[in-house]
């Protein structure tokens, strides 16, 4: 049988007071107990605590386990320090107390599960460009200012010289140099024919 010592309510509505008692672990709060040891007056001023000292280190001497709020008292008093003196051990199972998760509410809980489900983006790695050699620059530059020399309507395409497996092909100028005459001479928007009235 597994004792405790805690209190058991008594009094009126909003007007209560407890004793504390010794109790079995699986009777009701206020029902059957083993023994009365002492008394607890919440409302008075100051606050009353009265317990038997002997008859309290007996029971903790057996095995009874208080409650938290008994074992505060029993702090207050003084009996609890007497009781650890003997049992050092009792001083760390005091100790053990579980810890209070904190309570959420259901929204709260609902964005948490979200954002631990939601994957976190990986972030994008651009691959290092390499530099180009000058000598591929030079060459861009050529062709731009024998572009720019010649009248358009004669040049034929540069003959494209093959550069090193590394490196990309240099874009034809003449060729970048027609589009963009091509698109000046276009409408940007189509309109639609005029009709003639008969």
């Amino acid at each position: 049988m597994t004792t405790r010592i805690r209190l058991r309510r008594m009094g009126s509505n909003k007007r209560p007071f407890f004793r504390v008692v010794v109790a079995d672990q699986r009777s009701p709060r206020d029902g059957r107990f083993i023994e009365n040891i002492g008394k607890y007056h919440p409302l008075d001023d100051p606050s009353v605590i009265e317990i038997d000292q002997d008859r309290a280190l007996h029971w903790l001497r057996v095995g009874a386990q208080p409650s938290n709020q008994v074992r505060n008292l029993m702090n207050k008093i003084g009996i609890w320090d007497e009781f650890v003196k003997e049992r050092p051990s009792a001083a760390l199972e005091a100790t053990k107390e579980r810890p209070e998760k904190p309570k959420l509410s259901k929204k709260a809980k609902q964005k948490a599960e979200a954002a631990t489900s939601e994957p976190e983006p990986t972030p994008v790695v651009e691959a290092p460009v390499a530099a180009e050699p000058e000598v591929a620059e030079a060459d861009a530059a050529e062709a731009v200012e024998a572009v720019a020399d010649e009248p358009t309507a004669d040049v034929e395409a540069p003959a494209e010289t093959p550069a090193a497996d590394d490196e990309p092909p240099v874009p034809d100028a003449e060729a970048s140099a027609s589009d963009a005459e091509t698109e000046e001479d276009t409408p940007a928007v189509d309109e639609p024919p005029a009709e003639e009235d008969a």
